[in-house]
């Protein structure tokens, strides 16, 4: 069977619309998953504050102890390849029944999959998150 020329031209013009579209197609799908990523990221660091808050208010836990605990919560493989360690802070650094205490920890964030000019515009540098709670007596 013989093809026509208009199919021909079908077939082609097929193949320059697909060479059009996948790049675009191709990085919204590696977008999306940068997202979900960062998104996780974002939550892993939270919930580890949360968690050094909720210790860091009880009257034997000590700085040291608190940082070592956020540090173990982000130092799972989704988290570690985020471009570096965390900046975790406690203040106030002596802490007397009655006074709030804050945990903060700041990771960076470096996108994997796309490339460093969107990555950079499209998420920010760090991911932040801190937490407050008041001392038990």
């Amino acid at each position: 069977m013989r093809q026509t020329r208009s199919q021909n031209s079908r077939r082609g013009a097929a193949v320059v619309e697909m060479a059009l579209l996948l790049p675009v197609l191709l990085t919204v799908v590696f977008g999306i998953a940068d997202y979900g990523r960062f998104f996780f990221i974002r939550s892993a660091v939270t919930a580890a504050v949360a968690d050094a808050a909720r210790m860091a208010v009880l009257p034997a836990v000590t700085t040291e102890d608190i940082t070592q605990a956020v540090g173990e919560d982000l130092a799972g493989p989704i988290t570690h390849d985020s471009g570096g360690n965390a900046l975790i802070s406690v203040v106030p650094e002596v802490r007397l029944p009655g006074d709030t205490v804050t945990v903060t920890a700041t990771l960076p964030f470096q996108a994997l999959i796309l490339p460093a000019f969107l990555g950079t515009r499209l998420f920010p540098q760090t991911v932040t998150a801190s937490a407050t709670m008041t001392m038990e007596p």
